[in-house]
């Protein structure tokens, strides 16, 4: 038996989740970052939204739920993450 929207990969034996189509509208900004990612990655519109959506909730998780502190270190300074 498989979970509701998931299906069993037959190589492996595992579940894995059907893709969820979802519209939304999104700001200037949001398209400009998925546009960089575009642009330095060499990736479909599609790709590049899954990697900054993976990034975000990285940080996300990190931070509100290990209470984690995530720098960001360049060669002349460092910078702390923060999420409002």
């Amino acid at each position: 038996m498989t979970a509701k929207g998931a299906r069993t990969d037959s190589a492996t034996g595992t579940q894995r989740a059907e893709p969820k189509r979802i519209n939304v509208a999104v700001s200037p900004d949001t398209v400009r970052a998925l546009e960089n990612v575009i642009e330095r990655e060499g990736v479909t519109l599609t790709e590049a939204l899954r990697r900054l959506i993976g990034y975000g909730d990285f940080v996300y998780r990190a931070v509100r739920e290990n209470n984690e502190q995530l720098m960001v270190k360049g060669e002349e300074s460092t910078r702390e993450v923060v999420i409002l």
